[in-house]
């Protein structure tokens, strides 16, 4: 009886002694492959983030750039069109306004003379006039009625305004609204950033987990409620803002 008893104790204690070995490994087996899932899939959140992030970050550059490009342009067209109204069709402008004052006092003083007084001053008055016949072909903003005022002088802002519409391309351009685009964009891309906070902490988990065997599985449940968050986060990001 007794032999019999130390033989099946025999029998037996190996496959307890496998036991013991076989069923820890396989536990250990399940939480190396946990951190290791976590881990790799902590990386590929990861890197899909920053990817997008840099997209983004990208875009906003290339609208900010954009914006710059946009106000040269726009300041040199505006530019154009004041020089154009003020040094070349205004100095026309005055000259004609001028001749017309002169010849008007001419004339008035023509009126109160008489022999050769008066025939010298109509002559010069019809000078002014032929003076003032040559050079409204050339100026608009003498000749148009829209721009004179009741002073005598011209409306220089509306022929202005009207010089500028003429050109509606290089007068729609918005350089403020690229601008406030790349800053919503770069705005955008640090939120992205943000999202790789909780994706790190899940990586920290997971390495955490891979020693400290006593807390895996509270460490791995951490890790993938980080990861979880963090690509939420990512996504909300993406669709609202």
């Amino acid at each position: 009886m007794t032999g019999e008893i130390i033989e099946t104790t025999a029998v037996e204690s190996p496959a307890v002694a496998v036991a013991e070995i076989v069923i820890p490994g396989r536990e250990g087996g399940h939480g190396h492959g946990g951190v290791a899932t976590l881990l790799t899939a902590a990386a590929v959140v990861a890197a899909i983030i920053g990817f997008r992030a840099a997209v983004i970050s990208g875009s906003a550059s290339d609208s900010w750039q954009s914006a710059l490009r946009t106000e040269v342009k726009r300041s040199a067209a505006a530019m154009e069109d004041v020089n154009s109204l003020y040094q070349t069709e205004l100095p026309i402008a005055v000259r004609i306004l001028q001749a017309r004052a002169v010849q008007s006092e001419l004339l008035a003083a023509a009126q109160q003379a008489s022999g050769p007084t008066r025939a010298a001053l109509v002559t010069e008055a019809d000078v002014q006039g032929q003076l003032i016949t040559a050079l409204s072909s050339s100026s608009e903003l003498a000749t148009n009625s829209s721009y004179a005022l009741d002073s005598g002088g011209l409306d220089l802002g509306k022929a202005l305004a009207d010089l500028r519409a003429q050109s509606p391309d290089l007068l729609a351009l918005d350089p403020d609204g690229l601008e406030s685009t790349g800053d919503e964009l770069a705005n955008k891309a640090q939120l992205t950033i943000l999202a790789l906070i909780p994706t790190s902490l899940a990586a920290l988990f997971g390495v955490l987990a891979q020693p400290v065997r006593s807390r895996r599985r509270l460490l791995l449940g951490l890790g993938t409620v980080a990861l979880a968050g963090g690509a939420v986060m990512a996504v909300a990001v993406e669709v609202l803002a």
